[in-house]
């Protein structure tokens, strides 16, 4: 079992979103292979996860990409290059970094739910687009 886990690169990113560890230091990381490594219940659980996972995750459907997606943990820079290239009329899109209109003047929560809302709105091929651009 432990065998399995050090040799397979997709259980190690499981275990980290799953620990949900964001650091990109190798020091890091190998110290939390090595605790759940150490602990036989902890792996055992997050190996059946694992595989629980990977059966479900078959051929994902344009709804369920849409579904997936969440605009609010994407960096202010690629929402208005999204926002400049699909939904350029939008006002939230246009006056972001504006001083003179205050209301959409460095407004996140806006842009996000302007963004979100027009990609629902959008035909497949524009969603398509959009979820590649990412």
């Amino acid at each position: 079992m432990q065998e399995e886990v050090t040799q397979n690169t997709e259980l190690h990113h499981f275990i980290l979103e799953s620990f949900g560890l964001q650091s990109k230091k190798k020091r890091v990381r190998k110290k939390l292979f090595k605790q759940v490594i150490s602990q036989e219940k902890i792996l055992k659980k997050v190996v059946k996860e694992f595989k629980l996972a990977g059966q479900e995750q078959s051929i994902p459907t344009a709804k369920q990409e849409e579904s997936n997606i969440s605009f609010n943990s994407l960096p202010i820079t690629t929402l208005l290059k999204i926002g400049k290239e699909f939904f350029k009329e939008e006002e939230s899109v246009r006056f972001y970094y504006n001083k003179n209109k205050e209301p959409f003047y460095k407004n996140k929560e806006m842009l996000v739910t302007c963004i979100s809302t027009n990609f629902a709105d959008a035909p497949a091929e524009i969603q398509k687009e959009i979820i590649n651009k990412l």
